[in-house]
């Protein structure tokens, strides 16, 4: 019992002196045998149940063919090469603005040594994260191809289990005394490659997770502009240049329904960086600046505003938001205007906000106030105002030096884990945020990740 002790409670140790301690003392007061090995039992059983049952959520260590094996993410700290090569542009002129602000900041207050914590703008490494719950796979010869039951019942009853677990654990909390709040935003099971080797592997898998649950049911990404590529009807990730950083973000969160779980599974991983990032939501709160927040709730939330242009009139689109946005007929699938009101407005838009100009341009806006409640109840910082492109509902613009630093300082609330191939991570999407590291792909070896949400 004691492995399992160990692999589920940080405060093993403590629990442990205490009982030396208590069985000591009784052999002080007591020579009796049969009064000891009552003793050490008594111990013994109170010690396991305060670890294991003092919290009910964590009352499970083994779920079918996989075993809880550690409490964080794995791994050790990544060194970010944070580098012009790969930086975008409006980062370089927030490191440039916020390393000026730092020093007028210092010329007025004449307080260096405070801000002194605050000169190094960027991380040089990040750390692994506490937050996730790991499971790994403990049947590494077992082969589907080689199952009685067949291939897609295998997969189908794998995926079950996998939901067992997801449902058992994410978002609960965890015994431990190490970190400030430990509840699990994300649950990742390792070591699939063996049975989900394709994509369509992956889609009888995800298939048994999702099918016939309660409370989820599987989500259609919509973008702001043009969807995905995909891999056998599987969305792959965001199709990001690989010499940048997708900063985190929550999936869809510019929609008046985001994801509620998003998940990732790794059928090759880069052959160079490609690390997944991630933040949780309630701790990115804590460094975005109060200035900032109060700003948002004053002038009204933001506003999404989305344009697609009509490709009947306007079939080559000069504009280079257009072409990045693509056509209404293309976003909707449909060339009728009526279908394509109604396929926002079935996403959960008001009909106010799908309106059509007088060129045929379809507009979609909505308005969102740039946070949510997460599960704790607590008012979270939750929208993509980093990026730079929207104004607020009033029509109010965020300002510049506002926004420099909104964009250095979410990288505070960042950890890092790596992706290897059978990896698959699934996420709160309304509590934590993703994004990755820049990549360089091999010669043989491209970086290849499946994607999947639910509502």
């Amino acid at each position: 019992a004691v492995p399992a002790v160990l692999g589920h409670s940080s405060s093993f140790y403590k629990y442990l002196l205490r009982g030396f301690c208590i069985i000591l003392q009784m052999s002080r007061i007591s020579n009796n045998r049969l009064v000891h090995r009552f003793t050490l039992g008594l111990v013994g059983s109170l010690m396991l149940h305060t670890c294991c049952a003092s919290s009910s959520t964590r009352s499970f260590l083994h779920k079918g063919r996989f075993a809880n094996i550690i409490e964080d993410g794995g791994g050790g700290e990544v060194v970010v090469p944070f580098e012009t090569s790969w930086l975008p542009t409006e980062i370089l002129s927030a490191v440039a603005a916020a390393e000026t602000l730092l020093d007028k900041k210092e010329e007025n207050d004449n307080a260096a040594s405070s801000c002194a914590s605050s000169t190094t703008v960027l991380p040089d490494h990040l750390s692994p994260p506490m937050f996730v719950d790991v499971f790994d796979y403990n049947d590494p010869s077992y082969n589907v191809e080689n199952d009685g039951v067949g291939k897609e019942e295998s997969l189908s009853q794998l995926g079950r289990e996998a939901r067992s677990i997801i449902d058992d654990a994410l978002d609960t909390k965890r015994n431990s005394e190490d970190v400030e709040d430990s509840t699990i935003n994300a649950v990742l099971f390792r070591g699939l490659s063996n049975c989900i080797q394709t994509a369509q592997d992956f889609k009888t898998f995800w298939s048994g997770c999702i099918d016939g649950a309660e409370g989820r049911n599987e989500m259609t990404y919509v973008p702001f502009g043009t969807g995905r590529n995909t891999l056998d009807g599987v969305d792959l990730v965001t199709p990001f240049p690989p010499s940048m950083a997708l900063k985190c973000h929550n999936e869809m969160s510019y929609n008046p329904r985001p994801a509620g779980w998003i998940a990732f599974y790794c059928l090759e991983a880069a052959s160079k960086g490609g690390e997944t990032i991630l933040a949780r939501n309630a701790d990115l709160t804590k460094y975005v600046s109060t200035e900032l927040q109060q700003f948002v709730k004053e002038h009204g939330g933001i506003l999404y505003r989305r344009e697609y242009y009509d490709e009947r009139r306007n079939p080559n689109p000069s504009s280079d938001i257009h072409r990045h946005m693509g056509s209404w007929q293309k976003k909707t699938g449909t060339n009728d205007e009526k279908d394509a009101i109604s396929f926002f407005t079935n996403l959960g838009f008001s009909l106010e906000g799908v309106n059509f100009d007088e060129e045929g341009t379809l507009i979609v806006e909505n308005v969102h106030p740039g946070f949510i409640k997460d599960d704790d109840d607590r008012e979270v910082w939750f929208n993509v105002l980093y990026m730079g492109l929207f104004k607020l509902a009033d029509g109010t613009y965020i300002p510049s030096d506002m926004l420099q630093q909104l964009m250095l300082d979410e990288w505070r609330a960042v950890h890092v884990l790596k992706l290897h191939p059978g990896d698959w991570i699934v996420l709160n999407n309304q509590s934590m945020q993703h994004g990755r590291l820049p990549f360089v792909d091999g010669p043989d070896q491209k970086r290849t990740i499946l994607t999947v949400y639910t509502d």
